[in-house]
């Protein structure tokens, strides 16, 4: 390469961003790591077929971490001040999207499931599976195309697939954010219990899925406005991990809402301790303590959708029932 070339290379924009992305998607993994720990350490008794899901995206996880930290260190030591390296991209390069749609298309079916089951709509899922699969499927194109050109100058003619995986896979994720928040607040009965779980479940759902979607819409903007650079990479090596971030923090959020719904519906109205005073039997007060306790089993509620401990949905008792509960709650 001439020294006019490496003159117009500028490391900060090129080795810059696979070295940050290599950092943000090793802390993100390590987020990640502890709550599977907090998953398994809960005792969680789930499907089989849910424990197989967090087996697998663990998996590509660990490999796609490690897979991370070779790319950079071909680019940041084994070729170290190597011009001549940056026009070329090792196979851990161009299959990023590959092991980033095999940790997002299947938890994304696992949320088309989740809104399927609140709305009673097969339909529903069908779409949001179209655009998973779809996604998917760009992806892996657009993979094997960089593949089957290790020149990074020729990965230009790339873009309009990649570009189109992105976009997909931003309105699958938005569709279904914008379905949950849709049926959770449909769920919504007016009365302050199960209206405070509601909003609970809302704010989870947005607090996971909002860094997925602006990750893929920043490695969008990035790919399409500055492709001779990697910025893309910062958001696109981080991107699998926040799939299983949401995956993790919709299941290990169901402890914390069961305690909530148990401290709400499965109560102890305590009456008090009421001394009722007369003159009984030589005149001594007499201490009536009364104490009634209501016994719901969460499986069996009917109003607010979440996830049981056995991996099928819960529900809050329903308005009718929360209505009798407050006007008995004398506490």
């Amino acid at each position: 390469m001439s020294e006019a070339a490496t003159a117009e290379v500028n490391y900060n924009l090129v080795v810059g961003p696979l070295l940050i992305g290599t950092v943000v998607n090793a802390f993100v993994f390590g987020v990640c790591f502890l709550q599977i720990l907090d998953y398994f350490a809960a005792g969680y008794k789930d499907d089989w077929k849910l424990v197989t899901l967090l087996v697998w995206v663990t998996i590509i996880d660990v490999y796609q971490t490690i897979s991370t930290i070779l790319l950079t260190w071909y680019y940041v030591v084994d070729n170290f001040a190597n011009v001549a390296a940056l026009a070329t991209g090792p196979w851990t390069y161009a299959s990023l999207p590959i092991f980033s749609t095999l940790a997002s298309v299947p938890i994304q079916h696992f949320m088309a499931w989740r809104i399927m089951r609140f709305s009673k709509q097969a339909w529903l899922f069908v779409f949001i599976s179209i655009l998973s699969l779809g996604q998917g499927a760009l992806a892996c194109a657009s993979a094997t195309m960089g593949l089957l050109s290790p020149s990074i100058a020729s990965h230009v003619k790339i873009i309009p697939v990649a570009d189109a995986w992105l976009a997909t896979s931003v309105a699958c994720d938005l569709s279904i954010t914008l379905l949950l928040l849709y049926y959770l607040n449909r769920s919504r009965t007016g009365f302050k219990k199960t209206d405070s779980i509601i909003l609970r479940l809302s704010r989870i759902t947005v607090e996971a899925a909002l860094p997925v979607s602006l990750l893929c819409i920043l490695d969008l903007v990035f790919l399409t406005t500055m492709p001779d650079y990697n910025l893309h990479f910062m958001c696109a090596m981080p991107v699998g991990r926040l799939y299983t971030n949401t995956l993790l923090t919709t299941l290990n959020a169901r402890e914390s809402l069961r305690k909530t719904m148990e401290s709400s519906v499965h109560n102890s109205y305590q009456l008090g301790s009421r001394n009722l005073t007369g003159r009984i039997t030589g005149g001594r007060a007499t201490e009536v303590h009364i104490n009634v306790e209501q016994d719901v089993q969460l499986d069996q509620m009917k109003s607010i959708p979440t996830f049981s401990q056995s991996g099928e949905e819960f529900y809050s008792s329903s308005p009718s029932s929360m209505a009798t509960d407050d006007k008995r709650n004398f506490a």
